[in-house]
């Protein structure tokens, strides 16, 4: 037995060999798979970044300009190694059914192998896909095209007089607490003079407007942009006209501000012209008041002062469904800026609307008076629409500020908080909260918010829809409101992210 068994082992010499070889080539084979497993994941991860960074660079000109939009997420993707001109490389961007202002960007590259070559797979194809969503600057203030009233509405044509006011700049060395949160050098109750503190929200870049011509161009109009300063006696308190009140300083010499009206051409940040490319611009210099009863009674056939900026029609045709930004500006800085300027805007064509904020006269002689806010189309159902008012509601009785809803009630949709708070650099603080099912409104009584921030904010329900998607600020009050103050809205979130593809 034991013979047999010695001569069975002698037959089993060189199996060992084979087993090793055999697990050698599964080692092998493991080894390369993991080598280029490995090569695989880092070709996917840059294949996605790619993707994020082309969606999210292009999404800022949808829906206005979606060529654009798609010859820059090409542009970028190229830049990141992904050239979509190449035979192993495939860029495709796309719209999103149902989501005007997102933008689907996939990118498709075939990476060769290494050690899978000898398993004969000389190449493998990685595809990534990534949505952005780009949240614009809303629509403020006006649905047409036309922001500020015309004197001439006020006999002729009543429907000029939707918007219930005039647009508002106030000279550099004016108290805040006049009601330009932005464009008054001079710190809240400081007074309007020429050594005054600094208010913090002050800036010198004015008030921004957009004009969507949706054509290949438009023509700018202002509607007394020069200050007119009450000089010689001469007072304006005629609703007709846009009402400019005269400057605080004392003495000889107080001519007003010099506003500058500057136009540019679109780009993806119409809240920063700093970047943009300007069209041209024109200024207006100060001017004596006119005597308000030169033509009494006040004739509109007689008004005449629409001037055209820049002299003439502005060629869009490079971009007719972009928003052209439209500055207004103070220039100069000394004491001889104050004053409040009202005036109105207006384009031939197109939507013309303020951008991120705006400061405005409320000349209505009525009680309940509503203003036109912000338009918030329906894809952003879901989300939280917010309202800054500075300085509001000033009135000698009580009143109530309302939030009214496209349906044109008092918005109860969702939840309503209400904040305050005195400055720019003091946090918020809450002084109510609203459920669904509530009005949304904030009781005012007299002085309450003066120089002073009040803020909404409301949860929009899933259910949001519109056709008209336009809402306004309801002044509903016993005794007149004359006042000037400033608005801003917009909606919370980053505006330019990426959201998980469907």
């Amino acid at each position: 037995m034991r013979a047999r068994l010695k001569e069975l082992w002698k037959d089993d010499k060189g199996a060992a060999l084979a087993l090793v070889g055999g697990m050698m080539l599964v080692l092998l084979g493991m080894a390369a798979f993991g080598s280029d497993l490995g090569w695989f994941y880092l070709n996917a991860s840059r294949v996605q970044r790619s993707a994020d960074a082309a969606a999210l660079a292009g999404v800022v000109w949808m829906p206005a300009d979606q060529p654009q939009a798609f010859a820059t997420a090409l542009d970028i993707a190229n830049r990141n190694g992904y050239d979509d001109t190449l035979a192993t490389v495939s860029v495709t961007p796309a719209i999103v059914v149902g989501e005007l202002n997102q933008l689907k960007v996939t990118v498709q590259a075939v990476v060769p192998t290494f050690f899978l070559k000898a398993l004969g797979f000389s190449s493998v194809t990685i595809t990534r896909s990534s949505i952005a969503e780009y949240i614009p600057p809303l629509k403020l203030g006006s649905p047409s095209n036309k922001f500020g009233n015309d004197p001439s509405c006020y006999t002729t044509n009543p429907t000029d007089c939707a918007g219930n006011f005039w647009a508002n700049i106030h000279g550099r060395n004016t108290d805040t607490r006049m009601g330009d949160a932005y464009s008054s050098y001079c710190f809240d109750g400081s007074g309007s003079t020429n050594s005054c503190p600094v208010n913090p929200s002050y800036r010198n870049t004015g008030y921004l407007y957009g004009v969507i011509p949706g054509g290949n161009s438009f023509t700018l109009e202002t509607l007394d942009m020069n200050f007119y300063n009450r000089l010689g006696g001469v007072a304006n308190g005629d609703y007709h006209r846009t009402g400019d009140h005269d400057n605080f300083c004392s003495g000889g010499g107080c001519v007003g501000p010099t506003v500058v009206v500057s136009i540019y051409q679109p780009d993806p940040t119409p809240l920063d012209v700093s970047d943009n490319t300007l069209v041209c611009s024109e200024t207006y210099s100060p001017l004596p008041q006119f005597n308000p009863d030169d033509d009494p009674p006040f004739n509109p056939a007689l008004w005449n002062y629409w001037d055209t900026v820049c002299g003439g029609s502005i060629n869009t045709s490079s971009s007719p469904n972009g928003i052209w930004v439209v500055q207004i500006r103070n220039v100069s800085s000394n004491v001889n800026t104050s004053g409040l300027n009202r005036y109105s805007i207006r384009s031939n064509t197109g939507n013309l609307f303020a951008l991120g904020d705006f400061s405005i006269y409320n000349n209505a002689s009525g009680t309940t008076t509503a203003f036109y806010l912000a338009e918030v189309p329906d894809y952003y159902a879901g989300k939280t629409f917010v309202i800054e008012l500075y300085d509001p509601g000033e009135s000698a009785a009580n009143g109530t500020l309302q939030v009214v809803d496209p349906s044109g009630a008092v918005f109860k949709g969702g939840q309503c908080r209400i904040y305050t708070r005195d400055e720019i650099t003091n946090n918020w603080t809450q002084t109510a909260t609203i459920p669904a099912g509530v009005n949304c409104q904030e009781l005012v009584t007299p002085g309450e918010y003066n120089g002073q921030w009040l803020k909404f904010e409301m949860d929009l329900p899933p259910t949001y829809s519109c056709a008209t998607c336009w809402w306004k600020m309801n002044y509903a009050y016993t005794s007149a409101v004359n006042d000037t103050t400033t608005w801003r809205a917009y909606m919370l979130g980053n505006p330019i992210h990426l959201v998980p593809l469907g």
